[in-house]
């Protein structure tokens, strides 16, 4: 019932069309008869205004796009394996590249479909109408903006559709369920694009976009893509992730109405948006031919003041009539612009440069001997109008007119898709009626109306062969994957004895392509040294054009610097680590983390390296001087023990206390040996022994000089007295005794450190160097110490006392002067 409804509501709306419209308009199609008709879409003539949709013939969209499709459709009709016995038509409607134009246009089809069953319309039962043909499929649109409009017609009648140019993103979406193309959908373009500006470090740049399907779609899958390079890595499922970041500053859409002034005042805008410490030359482009056109003439108007590297999309691809020849070639040097792969068609050359036109009075031409120029008047209405605008003369007026002869040499790039669309379309009916190589039994289904929705499935299931043996397979977004080239707009030239100098004339040259592979990965391959880029005069050598651009918001940060980010991720400050930290993290969350102790950070800041531990070397200079200093003093030291071994009995040596003397040497003898676990590498043990010994040997000492002061203090302060007393505790076991209860104090002293504080290794860090050290907290070795200072306080006081004893004792001076030397000194 919907259907019948929405068929009554098409005839409707087509009848008034009919009533209002100009009718010589509607009535011009490409038509050519069959047992069943191909639909075709193309835009012959560009784009006029909203007055008039129509404006000048366009021969490569246009006129090849168009003759392509009727060059596969005799090809298909000459093939006697393919819909054997089966006639294959067409009819081919323009659509001025204007989204609105187009749908009134494509009602043709749809009245086509619902005038060949047995619903009739009395305005469109004319045999002669080409109306009256059972379209089957729709081959086209051109620009996204008019395919997706179209497709959303065809959809309702269930119309298949095979674009061979349309590539928004937007027409892979399920609600396009009766839409197919020959060609990847811009998704893989943006991927391509994306690739290129990391490849070149261009990591800041601005956009410029068409408005509609094709600009718009472009850049939100081109964003879309900018946005994966900084997500999780677990969402990196279309394009892999690199250390190159890439920020748009700016972004602006055009719209098909802008002026040339107007395209100047949105750049002179961007380019004032952009701070003075900020390098933005790389402009990404998704603009249609006609845009990119008036694109290159607005910036022509800087009178070289504003000189932008642009990278463009295939829309603009090779196209000749994007760069205006003589005006804005100068402005489109350095260009990189992408375009599909695709070969061109074999004997599609020959054929179309064969074509004549028709005589207006029926004058029949004379020596042509191509099969296809006889059918020229009734296929193609504008293929007058193309010849007389490529020749500059008048058919009706001028008999010159005819004389001249097609020598083309410069070919539409998508030829090849819309063959193929329209084979993929033969091969799918093939498929339909059940045909095998010799005939088709089930060619009586033709009679009636072709199952939209099946013959649809078969196309997206199989695999299809073309005519170059290429195997056709439409992937689950419904497009065929495809690669594209990569092209650098400059002069070419020519090699000299010294350098490479600028010749003319202004070219398209290949400096790389995108692919593909099996893992649905992109590969680029780019020529970088061969790309010539703007900003340097014509007349100048080559190799001035090859320094790259800068694009970028912040200076790259050097080695052991982190970014501080500033709004966007590229744009930052760079800010300094000290030399023990590396730099870690991601992008967006570097920091700076020290070096643990005993590492030191590698050249590149990234890792630490532990590095070697040292020590004072036994055999190094630092290290002689102090174990030679300690190996004469224990020579010395060893030869005054001996020499109080051997006077022991002398009446010298009795007086000074031999004992005493005896714990006072061996004190200096332990004082000296203390110089090699200071020295030696630091281990438990020898920290523990520095702990112990060096506490030790000093209250050995003074210990020893304490109890001998004493003991001479007191003998002879007695005999001041009156009575004489004998005084107790002089005997040399008491001196001993009291000696060792003195140095037992000190020891007592150590342990409680040792308990307290224990001892370990420790690790002096400088620079790529480590020493290892016995830790010792100053504070505790000063209150170990302070024992060992009270003693030659006393021992100091107990000399002053005793500075004038008799001759034979006077080694109190000597004591006295041990102490005030040790006083200074401390």
């Amino acid at each position: 019932m919907f259907y019948y409804l929405i068929s009554f509501f098409i005839l409707c709306l087509y009848n008034i069309s009919l009533t209002f419209a100009d009718t010589s308009s509607i009535s011009r199609s490409a038509h050519r008869k069959g047992n069943v008709t191909l639909g075709g879409l193309f835009p012959v003539h560009e784009y006029g205004s909203p007055q008039e949709p129509c404006g000048a013939i366009s021969e490569f969209r246009g006129i090849q796009r168009l003759e392509a499709m009727l060059f596969a459709i005799e090809q298909i009709n000459d093939d006697n394996h393919l819909l054997p016995g089966i006639e294959l038509g067409a009819l081919v409607l323009d659509t001025c590249s204007d989204d609105n134009y187009a749908v009134e246009q494509s009602l043709g089809f749809v009245i086509s479909r619902l005038t060949s069953s047995s619903c009739k319309c009395a305005n469109t039962s004319s045999a002669d109408s080409p109306h009256n043909d059972n379209v089957f499929g729709v081959v086209g649109a051109t620009l996204s903006s008019v395919s997706v409009h179209v497709a959303n017609l065809l959809r309702l009648f269930q119309l298949p559709q095979i674009s061979y140019a349309s590539t928004t993103p937007k027409l892979s979406e399920p609600s396009f369920e009766y839409f197919a193309r020959t060609v990847p959908s811009d998704s893989n373009q943006a991927r391509a694009i994306v690739d290129i500006l990391q490849r070149l470090n261009f990591t800041y740049v601005n956009t410029i976009y068409s408005h509609g399907d094709y600009g718009e779609g472009g850049f939100r899958e081109f964003r879309r893509l900018l946005k994966i390079l900084t997500a999780p890595d677990d969402e990196l499922n279309v394009i892999q992730k690199k250390q190159t970041r890439i920020c748009i500053a700016d972004e602006q859409r055009l719209y098909r109405d802008a002026t040339i002034p107007d395209i100047k005042t949105m750049l002179q805008t961007m380019f004032d948006r952009i701070k003075f410490d900020v390098q933005v030359r790389v402009y990404v482009l998704f603009l249609t031919k006609e845009d990119a056109r008036k694109l290159l003439q607005a910036i022509k108007l800087f009178n070289g003041t504003f000189q932008p590297v642009l990278i463009a999309s295939d829309a603009w691809g090779k196209e000749s009539s994007v760069v205006i020849n003589g005006e804005t070639d100068e402005i489109a040097i350095g260009a990189l612009t992408l375009e599909l792969v695709s070969i061109q068609p074999a004997n599609f050359d020959k054929y179309f440069n064969s074509l004549k036109p028709d005589l207006p009075a029926g004058i029949i031409f004379k020596n042509i001997t191509n099969k296809y120029s006889k059918t020229i008047s009734s296929r193609n209405p504008w293929f007058n109008e193309f010849w007389e605008n490529r020749f500059g003369c008048n058919l009706t007026t001028s008999s010159t007119c005819l004389n001249y002869q097609l020598n083309e040499t410069n070919w539409d790039s998508k030829l090849q898709f819309i063959v193929d669309a329209t084979y993929v379309f033969a091969h799918a009916l093939h498929e339909y009626l059940n045909c095998s190589s010799l005939s088709c039994p089930n060619a009586s289904l033709l009679d009636l109306d072709i199952d939209g929705k099946k013959l649809f499935q078969l196309i997206l299931e199989k695999t299809f062969t073309m005519p170059d043996s290429r195997q056709i397979q439409f992937n689950s977004e419904r497009f065929v994957p495809g690669h594209y080239r990569i092209y650098n707009y400059h002069r070419s030239y020519v090699k000299s004895s010294s350098f490479e100098t600028m010749t003319s004339p202004y070219e398209y040259v290949t400096v790389g392509e995108w692919k593909i592979d099996r893992n649905q990965n992109g590969k680029l391959n780019l020529a970088i040294d061969s790309i010539v880029w703007p900003g340097t005069n014509t007349n100048d050598v080559l190799p001035s054009f090859k320094t790259i651009p800068i694009s970028r918001c912040s200076e790259p940060c050097r080695v052991g610097e982190v970014h501080q980010f500033q709004g966007d991720s590229c744009c930052w400050v760079c800010t300094p680590c000290n030399e023990t930290s590396i730099v870690t993290g991601s992008a967006e969350q570097e920091r700076c983390e020290p070096c643990s102790l005993g590492y030191w950070p590698t050249q590149n800041r990234t890792l630490c390296y532990k590095v070697k531990e040292t020590s004072v070397e036994l055999l190094s200079a630092i290290a002689l001087i102090p174990i030679s200093l300690s190996i004469i003093g224990n020579i010395l030291t060893f030869y005054v023990v001996i020499l109080f071994y051997r006077k022991r009995q002398t009446p010298i040596v009795k007086a000074s206390g031999t004992e005493l003397c005896f714990i006072m040497l061996g004190g200096i003898h332990l004082c000296y040996l203390m110089t090699f676990p200071i020295i030696m590498r630091p281990h438990i043990v020898t920290c523990v022994i520095q702990r112990l010994g060096i506490g030790l040997a000093f209250s050995m000492m003074y210990a020893a000089l304490l109890t001998k002061t004493n003991r001479i203090a007191r003998i002879f302060e007695s005999t001041k007295k009156q009575g004489r007393l004998r005084q107790q505790y002089i005997s040399p076991r008491s001196q001993v005794a009291i000696c060792s209860c003195l140095i037992m104090v000190q020891l007592l002293l150590s342990l409680v450190w040792l308990a307290y504080e224990h001892p370990y290794v420790d690790m002096i860090a400088y620079e790529r160097l480590v020493m290892l050290k016995c830790h010792m907290n100053k504070y505790s070795f000063l209150f170990s110490l302070s024992y060992n200072a009270l003693l030659v306080l006393i021992c100091t006081m107990y000399a002053v006392r005793t500075r004038k004893v008799p001759e034979n004792f006077n080694e109190t001076k000597f004591i006295g002067f041990t102490c005030y030397t040790t006083c200074i000194l401390w």
